[in-house]
């Protein structure tokens, strides 16, 4: 049986920047002064929260890399467009203003998403609902205790002095970049926990060719759902023995090489540490390691 691995950013093709942010900042949080804090599963490393939408508790997938969330509908509702996701494949999607989605104690009201029937996904999630795009992240600070599978939303400051910033920049809607450091070259990567790679270097790059001369490479052929449904990749996969992002130092990286629209880093590259995500400070993202063996330079 193949492991089914999870690529989902949405790259909203046929909207402009403005557009999207646009659609990013509609609609608001509440309460006043919220805080919550909610266990979460994992589905091929990827985070699933419980959302309450359309008065029913759903499985949603925490995706930084969308633009927007995504709401799994068996049909398509709202004006529909073209949307490509992260192996350059497209799918039509419905659009909406969602009335309410509830995590834990704090609800997000009247916040865009797309819509569609995610064949092939829906299968992998149990009581799947869509994904939570950053037109929800966006508005709130979130605290991922990956370790020990929980998190906490609230409009205060979460993290302390533990926590060290790593370089952030937004492009691509609101997607966020960082940069991370191999053979003293630096490579740009966006931050994708909607997939459940650890890295994962489109074959055409700079970065993957550098790569395939610096380790040893293995043959792979496996399944993987992006927008568009399941697909059979072949793909080159490795273990890179040292990549740096700001002060920290990860041993041990997995790498895939293959079709993909760029480098990303999904969840798991974070399987030590909590994050949290400063959106009082433009999204800055700030870890703290808390488990197992982890060397960082001073």
């Amino acid at each position: 049986m193949h492991r089914v691995y999870i690529l989902m950013v949405i790259l909203l093709v046929q909207l402009s920047a403005c557009t999207v942010k646009k659609m990013q900042r509609a609609g608001y949080v509440m309460p006043e002064g919220y805080y919550t804090k909610v266990p979460f599963d994992t589905y091929k490393g990827v985070i699933a929260i419980e959302v309450t939408i359309d008065e029913k508790k759903k499985k949603f997938l925490l995706d930084t890399g969308a633009d927007l969330s995504l709401v799994q509908r068996d049909s398509l509702i709202g004006k529909t467009s073209r949307y490509s996701g992260a192996s350059k494949r497209e799918m039509e999607l419905g659009s909406e203003r969602v009335p309410k989605m509830q995590i834990g104690e704090v609800g997000f009201v009247g916040t865009y998403a797309v819509n569609g029937d995610l064949v092939g996904l829906k299968e992998q999630v149990p009581n799947f609902g869509g994904l939570i795009g950053q037109s929800i992240i966006g508005k709130a600070n979130w605290l991922i205790d990956y370790p020990n599978k929980y998190l906490e939303i609230s409009d205060r400051n979460l993290s302390d002095s533990t926590f060290q910033k790593i370089p952030i920049i937004r492009q691509n809607g609101n997607n966020p970049y960082t940069y991370l450091i191999f053979e003293g070259k630096r490579f740009k990567v966006v931050i994708d926990f909607g997939s459940s790679s650890v890295l994962n270097l489109p074959r055409d790059s700079k970065f993957a060719k550098i790569v395939s001369e610096s380790i040893i490479l293995n043959k792979n052929l496996r399944e993987r759902y992006t927008l568009g449904g399941l697909q059979k990749i072949e793909e080159e996969v490795g273990e890179m023995a040292e990549v740096q992002i700001g002060e920290f130092i990860f041993k041990g990286v997995e790498v895939n090489i293959n079709t993909s629209s760029q480098a990303r880093i999904g969840i798991r590259f974070f399987k030590g540490y909590q994050i949290y995500i400063d959106n009082t400070d433009n999204g800055q993202f700030y870890l703290k390691y808390i488990g197992g063996v982890q060397d960082k330079r001073p």
